[in-house]
């Protein structure tokens, strides 16, 4: 299935797609929200994705905290980090002056229509949120194309997902492979199961990446990862939420790069004589040459050929068909036989 995000085309044989989430570690304030747009900028990502967050539909008043996140009440915790429609659409504004794509995850159904106002460009279903069908076929009622984490799912659970966004009428999907540990110790995080979702779905197929970053999406586009999202953090913020996730603007600008020359050392699998190896391919091989000075007339013997560098008319391979030639022409010392020595002579 084809996928297109802003104007940018998402696949295999494109490079891979890179969301800097911005989340929570705006810290509420609008100011480090477009300053983060910048920094994503400035690393190269292709797009930015907020959190739309609204505290009272998000948890209920009793819910425990994440293992991550320490506070007695979630919904005053979610508040600080609630950004109304006129911080949103600063934020669009920003990241469209610097020709970046916008996804946002909405955490509420009533939020989708204030995004659609803002027109973004595709939406994000969070990890949490994949058995909540009201909001999958809300945000695939759109149009948009839709981005579905798996976090905390077995296999089942994600395709019911797809298939739910599909009956809503999503015709753009993608899935990104996810482990909802923060952070993701190296031996959790499962990137085979990029390829594992990518092969039952049918779907461009990515990471969203809680482990150590520049490692791991290596691994990810080694494995053929389309999307790769990660959380973005301004450097020298020690105290944003999410920065045990999150990448400096510096340290995503390696990632971009890392991933775009990875899928470039990968190339497209067909094994042939690269452009880059050509010059190379006479000097390294080899011929066949005469060990002696040859006359015409005079039968080829093992003991008058050297197998040598660089190559030659006649290739290693064709000894035996060179040795009990009966040569038609005088031949030097250290000259490389001729195919003309096989193709014309008279056999002995």
């Amino acid at each position: 299935m084809s996928l297109e995000i802003g104007g940018r085309r998402i696949g295999p044989a494109e490079d891979v797609f890179v969301v800097a989430e911005i989340g929570l570690n705006h810290s509420g304030r609008l100011s480090q929200a477009l300053e983060l747009v910048d920094a994503a900028a400035w690393a190269g990502a292709s797009a930015i994705k907020l959190q739309t967050i609204d505290a009272v539909r998000l948890v209920a008043p009793t819910c425990p905290a994440p293992v991550h996140v320490r506070a007695r009440s979630l919904v005053d915790f979610f508040r600080t980090f609630e950004l109304d429609e006129e911080a949103h659409a600063a934020v669009v504004e920003r990241a469209r002056a610097h020709g970046l794509a916008v996804l946002s995850t909405p955490f509420s159904e009533g939020a989708v229509p204030m995004l659609e106002r803002l027109a973004l460009d595709a939406y994000k279903i969070a990890s949490g949120d994949i058995t909540f069908d009201g909001l999958i076929a809300a945000v695939s009622r759109t149009g948009r194309p839709v981005v579905i984490s798996t976090g905390m799912s077995t296999l089942d659970e994600v395709l019911r997902a797809v298939s739910t966004a599909r009956h809503a009428g999503a015709r753009q999907l993608a899935l990104l492979h996810c482990v909802s540990a923060y952070p993701t110790p190296v031996h959790a995080q499962n990137l085979q199961a990029i390829v594992t979702l990518a092969r039952s779905a049918g779907l461009p197929t990515g990471l969203s990446d809680h482990g150590p970053g520049l490692l791991s999406a290596v691994a990810a586009a080694a494995l053929g990862a389309c999307l790769y999202e990660r959380h973005l953090v301004l450097e020298g913020d020690t105290d944003a939420i999410d920065r045990a996730v999150s990448s400096t603007p510096g340290e995503l600008k390696a990632i971009v790069g890392a991933m775009r020359d990875t899928k470039a050392a990968l190339g497209d699998g067909i094994k042939r004589v690269q452009e880059a190896e050509r010059r190379n391919v006479v000097p390294s091989r080899r011929g066949l040459y005469a060990v002696r000075p040859l006359r015409a007339g005079q039968v080829v013997r093992a003991e008058d050929i050297a197998v040598l560098r660089p190559a030659a008319e006649l290739a290693p391979w064709q000894l035996d068909l060179l040795i009990g030639t009966r040569l038609r022409r005088d031949v030097a010392g250290g000259e490389a036989f001729a195919l003309a020595d096989v193709l014309e002579a008279e056999p002995a």
